[in-house]
C-alpha cells in the first residue's frame, strides 16, 4: 500500500491508468482512506515502481527471509508473514542537530497515518535513523510555511551544510496484527516499564541493496546479514500516546559510519532495502515477523534537493 502525501489545496483526483507491476518485493499501490491530508514538508514522495527515484516503496515483508517457528532447533529461515504493520509515511530533512521524539511533534504524519490506509490501525512505529550531513554549502531557501531553516546563523544565504540527515520512517501497526508471538514482543517492546537494554538486544535490521555498484552491495549485505543494531549504534527510545519511537544513531559505530559514508555517497544510484523487526530469543517467540520495511530509491543528498528542518513557532521544535 502506497499513501501519496498531498494537501487538500492541491490534491489530485485518483487517475484510472494502469500503474506498471511492481518489481520483486514491492507491493503494489492501492486505494487509501482519503484522497488528501495535511502533510508535512519533509514527507519523500511514494514512488510508482521499478526504477523511480528520490523516493521511498513499501515493501513485500515476505522478500525478506526471517527466523522459522523451528529456528532454534533447525536452524531455518524462511519468508516473513504480512507484516505487523503499513509503510504510510516517509520523511528525510537535513538539521542542525537530531529532531528529538519527531514522531510526535503536532505536525508529524504520525497523526495523518488513519487517514491514509482503509486498514484500522493500532497504533504507530516509527523509525528514526540519523546520518551525519557532512560537508558543503547548501543555498538557503525558505520552505512553504514562510519560514527559514534554523540550520543558518545568518538569514538569508547560503550556509555551511554540517548537522545531520534524518530519515524518518512511519508504520501503522495494524490492528489486525494484534496477536501472535510477534505482536507478544512488540507490546513488550513498547511497554513503559520495558528496559532499553532489553530494547537495545532485540531491535534488528535486515538491509540489502537492490541495485546499486558492487561495492556498496558487498559492505551492505543482500538480506542475508541481519543485524541487533543495539549491539554497535547508540539508540534513544521515546513515546506519547499511541506513538512509539526509536531513533538510531548510525555515526556511533566507527564502522558503521564507514559504510554509511559509502552509502551517502553512492545514494543516488542505489535502492536500499531495509526491513526492522523485534528479533525473537527464545522458542516460544517464533516464528519472527518482519514489523516494517521500505526501499529508498535512487534519493540523491544533493545540495537543494533535501529540505531544512525549520521548528515553527514552537510546533516543531
Amino acid at each position: 500500500r502506497c499513501a501519496v502525501a498531498a494537501s487538500a489545496a492541491s490534491a489530485a483526483p485518483p487517475s484510472a491508468a494502469p500503474q506498471p507491476p511492481p518489481a520483486d518485493g514491492e507491493v503494489a499501490v492501492a486505494a487509501v482512506a482519503s484522497e488528501s491530508w495535511p502533510a508535512s514538508p519533509y514527507e519523500l514522495r511514494c514512488g510508482e515502481g521499478a526504477g523511480s527515484s528520490q523516493c521511498y516503496l513499501p515493501l513485500d515483508a515476505a522478500s525478506f527471509s526471517v527466523r522459522g517457528r523451528e529456528y532454534f532447533a533447525d536452524g531455518k529461515k524462511a519468508p516473513s508473514a504480512r507484516g505487523a504493520s503499513e509503510l504510510l509515511a516517509v520523511e528525510l530533512f537535513r538539521a542542525r542537530s537530531p529532531v528529538e521524539a519527531v514522531g510526535s511533534r503536532r505536525s508529524a504524519p504520525s497523526h495523518t497515518l488513519q487517514q491514509r490506509t482503509a486498514s484500522p490501525l493500532a497504533s504507530v512505529f516509527v523509525v528514526s535513523l540519523v546520518i551525519p550531513a557532512g560537508s558543503g554549502v547548501l543555498p538557503l531557501a525558505p520552505l512553504s510555511s514562510g519560514h527559514f531553516s534554523d540550520l543558518s546563523e545568518t538569514v538569508p544565504g547560503p550556509f555551511p551544510v554540517g548537522g545531520v540527515l534524518q530519515l524518518v520512517l512511519y508504520f501503522g501497526v495494524l490492528a489486525a496484527a494484534a496477536s501472535g508471538p510477534a505482536h507478544q514482543l512488540l507490546r513488550a517492546f513498547t511497554a513503559p516499564d520495558t528496559s532499553d537494554a532489553w530494547r537495545n538486544g532485540r531491535f534488528k535490521i535486515i538491509p540489502g541493496v537492490e541495485a546499486g555498484p558492487w561495492i556498496v552491495r558487498k559492505a551492505v549485505g543482500n538480506k542475508s546479514t541481519p543485524a541487533i543494531l543495539g549491539k554497535q549504534l547508540k539508540q534513544t527510545f521515546s513515546s506519547s500516546p499511541g506513538v512509539f519511537e526509536v531513533a538510531v544513531d548510525c555515526n556511533s559505530s566507527p564502522a558503521a559510519g564507514r559504510i554509511v559514508s559509502m552509502v551517502k555517497s553512492q545514494a543516488r544510484h542505489l535502492a536500499v532495502d531495509l526491513a526492522f523487526l523485534i528479533e525473537p530469543q527464545s522458542a516460544s517467540e517464533l516464528a519472527e515477523r518482519v514489523l516494517g520495511c521500505v526501499r529508498i530509491s535512487h534519493v540523491s543528498l544533493a545540495n537543494g534537493l533535501i529540505p531544512a528542518y525549520c521548528g515553527t513557532e514552537g510546533e516543531d521544535e
